[in-house]
């Protein structure tokens, strides 16, 4: 893998959940990361690395933050819940903020451009497994954000010249990670509560941990592929049934779910991951079991009232 020595990359959102990680992957390979952020990241004060408070949705600070700068990954992103709660919100951030992120990075000269789409951009879909080539037909706002990041990415990368990949994560989990299936039926099986899910809990998903996200945003930006979209993911499934039940073998407690709403038929939603394998050199290196115990360590570590003996 590259050494990015004397490379100075700008990561937006860099003290997020996926931000904290990429930026150390980043700081392991010796680049010289400055950190763009609505406040001084906490996570990173281990780290020699420069941070500029400041919002993405401001102009005159994306580009201050550029300067300089020869690659940038672009993280930063109103989440998924405050986004669909808050359209307008969420335009600011995801919609507006990324063109200010792609626009600085023409006019400082950046070399190349690695942003975080979303594989809900892909909407609904029968699709096992989902390939890059698939549609994006989003059916809610924040998917429907990150789907016109993509297209303004493109646009301005045309524009200017840069290079560029985006990056379509699956379903994300990890050590840090504060909303979300995982910690919310981690937290209830530590209490020794009933995990609570939403219909029969057949509906599967892909589960990637966030260190092998920092690991395919890292292969990205030194990838010279240009223009093209990854999945990145497991390209296995896995049910909310069988989530709980590694859960709570790790955990060491055998509870059944509470099951509420409605049950709604879905094909498992999986992306595949040979684009990302073949082009990327990318895979998957964490198993969920070992994924899964890290974040129980952690939330044991940081709530252990109601821990089994």
């Amino acid at each position: 893998m590259r050494d990015f020595s004397g490379t100075r990359v700008l990561v937006t959102g860099g003290g997020g959940f996926v931000g904290t990680r990429t930026v150390r992957a980043l700081a392991e390979r010796r680049a010289n990361v400055r950190v763009l952020d609505l406040a001084a990241p906490p996570g990173l004060a281990d780290l020699p690395c420069e941070v500029v408070i400041g919002d993405v949705g401001d102009p005159e600070t994306v580009a201050l933050a550029c300067d300089g700068c020869e690659r940038v990954v672009h993280l930063a992103v109103l989440p998924l819940g405050r986004a669909n709660a808050a359209v307008t919100e969420a335009f600011e951030a995801n919609v507006r903020g990324s063109f200010n992120v792609f626009r600085a990075a023409g006019e400082n000269g950046v070399k190349r451009v690695v942003y975080a789409s979303a594989s809900s951009a892909y909407g609904p879909t029968n699709a096992v497994p989902i390939r890059e080539e698939h549609p994006l037909r989003p059916n809610a706002f924040y998917p429907a954000s990150k789907a016109a990041g993509e297209l303004l990415l493109r646009g301005l990368a045309g524009t200017y010249g840069f290079s560029f990949a985006i990056m379509r994560y699956m379903n994300v989990y990890g050590p840090g990670q504060r909303a979300g299936v995982v910690p919310a039926v981690t937290r209830a099986l530590l209490a020794n509560e009933r995990p609570k899910l939403t219909g029969d809990g057949s509906l599967a998903f892909d589960f990637v941990h966030i260190e092998d996200c920092a690991l395919a945003n890292v292969l990205a930006l030194e990838s010279d592929i240009d223009g093209e979209d990854f999945n990145v993911g497991c390209g296995d499934a896995t049910s909310l049934n069988e989530l709980v039940a590694v859960l709570s073998s790790i955990v060491g407690v055998h509870v059944e779910p509470e099951y509420s709403g409605e049950t709604v038929a879905a094909p498992p939603r999986v992306g595949d991951p040979s684009k990302s394998r073949d082009l990327l050199g990318f895979e998957a290196q964490i198993p969920l079991h070992e994924g899964l115990a890290g974040v129980v360590d952690e939330l044991r570590a940081a709530e252990p009232v109601g821990a089994p003996d």
